[in-house]
């Protein structure tokens, strides 16, 4: 359930994951900012990252998912036909495992595989894709002992967390420092469509509260998409964040 009143502000889970020295010390982090939305069961699955070491791509690198059902899935080699895992590397954004089955057409094997993940207590499920480039494809899946509804309205959150996590990740595992270079220059008028789709307001509602036409707005975002090298609005708002363009 989430519970506002230990509520952990996204722009301290930056500064936080900034400081971290390991990925253990991230990955508890990660814990404690999705574990306010209900979500105490986390696993970290990275299919290529060519950025990272050999030994950091493949599954369960970093997990609070029960040991008897990671040693299960390794074991019954799960990953070449587990739903989830294939729809991680194929989507751009957050989706819910209930909503992936009901979009689609599961063999019995996948479906009896969806209900044997339920009875570990593996609940609520979420899948969160992680494109940090084009040639990096990974996944952070989220699920709760309990069963309850109550983190699914905050998918953007989940992916602003879980993206902001590997970020700090991979600049702690990287095989290169990457060259350090300067923000991105965001003119005042981006500076403002991107507050408001912090906030979470559409294309459209943000052309009303601006006074300009959604095409307007749309160019704006792609032109911050472009300068933030952002795939799609969350990254955007996190480096955004990152980079002190905006504030929550």
């Amino acid at each position: 359930m989430f519970d506002t009143s230990t509520r952990y502000i996204f722009e301290d889970f930056i500064t936080d994951t900034s400081r971290a020295r390991s990925g253990d010390e991230l990955f508890d982090l990660l814990r404690k900012g999705v574990g306010q939305y209900g979500y105490d069961r986390l696993v970290l699955t990275i299919h290529r990252d060519d950025d990272l070491p050999e030994s950091l791509n493949g599954y369960a690198l970093l997990y609070s998912y029960p040991e008897d059902w990671v040693k299960y899935y390794m074991e019954t080699q799960c990953a070449s036909f587990d739903p989830v895992m294939k729809a991680g590397a194929t989507h751009a954004n957050a989706f819910t495992w209930d909503g992936l089955e009901k979009r689609s057409v599961y063999t019995p094997k996948q479906t009896r595989f969806m209900r044997l993940a339920e009875e570990a207590g593996l609940n609520n499920g979420v899948g969160i894709p992680i494109r940090s480039r084009a040639s990096a494809i990974a996944g952070i899946g989220l699920a709760s002992t309990e069963r309850c509804d109550a983190a699914h309205p905050h998918l953007d959150m989940l992916s602003a967390f879980c993206t902001q996590f590997y970020a700090a990740f991979k600049r702690l595992n990287a095989r290169t420092v990457p060259e350090q270079t300067e923000p991105a220059h965001l003119s005042p008028r981006e500076r403002e469509v991107l507050s408001w789709m912090a906030s979470g307001k559409t294309d459209d509602e943000i052309g009303m509260i601006l006074s300009i036409s959604r095409n307007t707005v749309d160019s704006h975002v792609r032109h911050i998409f472009l300068k933030l090298n952002a795939c799609n609005r969350v990254t955007a708002v996190v480096a955004g964040l990152m980079h002190g363009h905006i504030y929550l």
